[in-house]
């Protein structure tokens, strides 16, 4: 290859945001090392259920947002998967930030019979799954935050978005977003407006990512299949196990009021309960944010 022809590739590596230091007399090298997706690593990794559901499993190396990959999709369930993500969301618009193959970003398309109101704790199920794959993969100390954040220590580690389409009374299909920050270095993460960590500085050692994208599909072919069955009262107790609201005075932003209470749990629908007003009152979500006030 040419001097020209190198260089072309050495952009393309810096394009992604990877560091490629020159040595002299020898050539280029990547300042760090890279864990990349593959494909053959995570199917060997999944278990016989995961692999009879989800039998169409993408991967890409750089898109806008997996959400619109798998919402695009043609066969579900499909899970699509990316080593970076130029348009990424959370919820309520705000950006994801999601660098070159240091985290998780996954979404995974399903099918429901029928929309109704048990769709409305979906996201909370999804929480409890991952939940419980980050506590399998030695994550201790994991929390919800009321619907769907994963935090420890009252940092954020992973995010759930939801987008569904379908018409009253018929099949609907949901995309299943989620990112989860793995080994995203403080520079990397500067545009992110809130406390964060990254999972490979709570564990004892560092994780594959590959092994990690396999624990999440893992647990959401064992999660999918029990919430068409049962609802959030499958999910109920794991909830409540992991629930860092409970009996904490919170700040609820509803539209562009604000109302002051203590949580106290959920309902059997997955609801947030206030008690706030002289009454305890449930919330769902869409525009309803939680924040925890200071306490002293």
């Amino acid at each position: 290859m040419s001097r020209t022809a190198i260089w072309k590739q050495v952009a393309k590596l810096e394009n992604f945001g990877l560091q490629v230091n020159a040595v002299k007399g020898k050539g280029y090298r990547l300042q760090q090392d890279i864990d990349l997706l593959s494909l053959e690593v995570i199917t060997a990794s999944l278990n016989d259920s995961a692999l009879e559901i989800f039998n169409h499993i993408d991967l890409h190396l750089s898109t806008e947002s997996t959400n619109r990959l798998a919402a695009a999709a043609t066969k579900v369930p499909h899970v699509c998967m990316a080593e970076m993500q130029s348009a990424g969301r959370g919820r309520r618009g705000r950006e994801w930030v999601s660098p070159f193959a240091k985290n998780i970003y996954l979404s995974l398309a399903w099918r429901f019979s029928e929309a109704g109101p048990s769709l409305d704790s979906l996201s909370l199920c999804v929480a409890v799954a991952l939940a419980k794959a980050l506590k399998a993969l030695g994550c201790d100390g994991v929390e919800l935050k009321w619907p769907n954040d994963v935090l420890v220590d009252g940092s954020k580690l992973a995010g759930i978005l939801l987008e569904a389409a379908g018409e009253v009374g018929g099949p609907v299909r949901v995309v299943i977003g989620i990112g989860l920050n793995v080994a995203m270095s403080q520079d990397q993460g500067m545009k992110i407006d809130q406390d964060w960590v990254a999972l490979n500085n709570l564990v004892p050692q560092r994780l594959s990512r590959n092994e990690i994208a396999a624990a999440l599909i893992n647990e959401m072919a064992i999660a999918l299949p029990k919430f068409e069955q049962h609802g959030f009262a499958g999910f109920d107790q794991d909830w409540r196990s992991f629930d860092c609201l409970v009996s904490r005075p919170v700040k609820l932003l509803v539209g562009s009021g604000e109302k002051y209470g203590v949580a106290r749990g959920v309902d059997s629908t997955g609801a947030l309960l206030i008690e706030h007003d002289g009454g305890i009152k449930s919330y769902r979500g869409g525009e309803v944010s939680v924040r925890v006030r200071d306490e002293t």
